[in-house]
């Protein structure tokens, strides 16, 4: 069941194109100003005049500048599942460490190229409300799907919903943490590689029956 995302407080949804095209220039106005300013330069009237719009259709779609943050998280989170959709595709048929992998690098990745904004959407958009911090549903579905096929059949040494949420979750965490929360002395390739270390390794332990490891084969082997 597909997780709800955050709910935007927008006074009126776009629908027409010239309203997306104005939605648009708002979000990317205000990433603008972060990088170049920081985030006490993002005001509700510099994304307006950065945007080239009035602040009165700014306030049509937005009606505070929180609303633009989540957004913005909104727009985060669907690029992230884009991300996960096109590693399914292209790893369709490899064993299932080869595609933890690609997801795991693939999302730190996409972190790295805006680091500001994830930190301030971080510290903006309150995480302790769920519906806020609204988890990508196609990580979980990605996940089910890959350890489902390779665990059809034998016993694995964990229950699958178990094995789902426990991988789904350290690839979140670890993404932004690897971006976030870095340790000096730790490089962003070192800290992608530990990541994948560890996720695989749990999966290892998950995935093992008898001496076997389901983790190297490729689902149409199992089937």
């Amino acid at each position: 069941m597909k997780t709800r995302g955050p709910k935007i407080p927008a006074r009126r949804a776009p629908k027409q194109r010239r309203a997306r095209q104005t939605v648009e220039a708002v979000l990317d106005a205000a990433v603008r100003i972060l990088k170049r300013q920081g985030a006490d330069a993002v005001t509700t009237n510099r994304i307006a005049e950065v945007a080239g719009v009035s602040i009165g259709s700014l306030y049509q779609y937005f009606p505070d500048k929180r609303a633009i943050f989540v957004a913005l998280h909104r727009r985060h989170v669907e690029q992230i599942d884009r991300i996960v959709e096109r590693k399914l595709i292209e790893h369709a048929a490899s064993p299932l460490d080869v595609l933890v992998r690609g997801i795991i690098e693939a999302m730190v990745d996409a972190h790295s190229t805006e680091p500001e904004l994830h930190e301030m959407l971080w510290a903006e958009v309150p995480h302790r409300a769920e519906a806020m911090l609204a988890f990508p549903v196609r990580i979980h579905g990605a996940f089910r799907l890959a350890i489902g096929a390779r665990a059809r059949g034998p016993k694995v040494s964990r229950d699958l919903d178990t094995v789902v949420f426990v991988v789904s979750h350290m690839v979140e965490a670890l993404s932004h943490g690897a971006i976030l929360h870095r340790p000096k002395g730790l490089s962003l390739a070192a800290a992608k590689q530990e990541a994948v270390r560890a996720v695989l390794a749990y999966l290892h332990a998950a995935l093992r029956v008898g001496a076997r490891s389901l983790l190297h084969q490729p689902p149409d082997l199992l089937v």
